[in-house]
């Protein structure tokens, strides 16, 4: 995934499901603030990794997805179902995704790597019909309020765990992956099982 194309702004459910930031993607090589002049032409430059997918899921089942499915995988899943108007299996996918990536904003170091989550979820949800979001919102909403369907979440999402994998797809979002900060880009001495528990019971109210 080489560059962010955000054709509309996404409704704020799904953009801002689980309480992401608003920060507003912005193409990599380009800062936040920079206002494009007519008819300039923009160069887009990425690192290696940036917003990678490691895994090709297709439409599954969230029991089908595991611990080593990072946020755009499980993004790029979801987007299969709603393709395919499966927007059950949709929900929970983008839902275990959204709560992964929480999870990486706490392990990533570099802040300005963070809006990873925000720009994946701009470059493949980007074209979705008035439709699809429509019947895509009402099921999220559905996920969170809907008691059994919560509980079902929270049950499968408990059993897949926290992420096992390195979170390249941020890292390398992030300025510090042109400007050479050095190190592997984790903050240190960061407790997986704490976070993973403090996510869990505050962004999804799952109990743990």
């Amino acid at each position: 995934m080489n560059r962010i194309v955000a054709r509309r702004v996404l409704p704020a459910l799904l953009l801002l499901c689980l309480g992401v930031s608003d920060g507003r993607a912005q193409p990599a090589g380009q800062l936040a603030g920079d206002e494009p002049t007519s008819g300039a032409q923009i160069t887009t430059i990425t690192a290696p990794g940036n917003l990678e997918s490691t895994a090709t899921l297709g439409c599954v089942t969230l029991d089908r997805a595991t611990a080593k499915n990072n946020p755009v995988d499980l993004f790029l899943a979801a987007k299969a179902c709603i393709d395919a108007g499966r927007f059950e299996e949709a929900a929970p996918l983008h839902l275990l995704a959204v709560l992964y990536g929480h999870f990486d904003m706490n392990r990533v170091s570099d802040e300005t790597a963070h809006q990873a989550i925000i720009a994946a979820q701009m470059e493949i949800y980007g074209d979705l019909s008035k439709a699809q979001e429509t019947a895509f919102n009402a099921q999220l909403k559905l996920m969170v309020h809907d008691p059994k369907t919560h509980a079902a979440f929270c049950t499968v999402a408990s059993r897949i765990g926290p992420p096992d994998y390195v979170p390249r797809y941020m890292i390398q979002h992030g300025m510090g992956a042109f400007v050479g900060n050095g190190g592997d880009g984790l903050v240190k001495e960061f407790n997986p099982a704490a976070t993973w528990s403090k996510i869990m019971k505050d962004q999804m109210k799952c109990p743990v």
